[in-house]
């Protein structure tokens, strides 16, 4: 009965190895993951940031665009 015993708490034990080994993998696989999602968000991030500052370049490039051409316009308005 002893030995039914010991090698029944081996078998759990290696079970619980087993299990715990497969846990820590797992573990690692979603920290690996983690740091992926992560770089790809700072990525995108990084594209929000330049798409937004081209924005305001065209923005800004519109508007200096439309007073360079009233300011002409009234020259020319004047001039006559």
């Amino acid at each position: 009965e002893f030995n039914s015993l010991s090698s029944g708490h081996k078998a759990l034990s290696a079970k619980v190895d087993h299990i715990d080994d497969q846990f820590k993998a797992s573990e690692a696989r979603d920290e690996k993951q983690q740091k992926g999602i992560e770089e790809i968000l700072s990525i995108l991030q990084g594209l929000k940031w330049f798409f937004a500052s081209i924005k305001n370049i065209a923005i800004f490039v519109t508007s200096l665009s439309a007073i360079l051409y009233g300011v002409f316009n009234i020259k020319g308005w004047l001039k006559q």
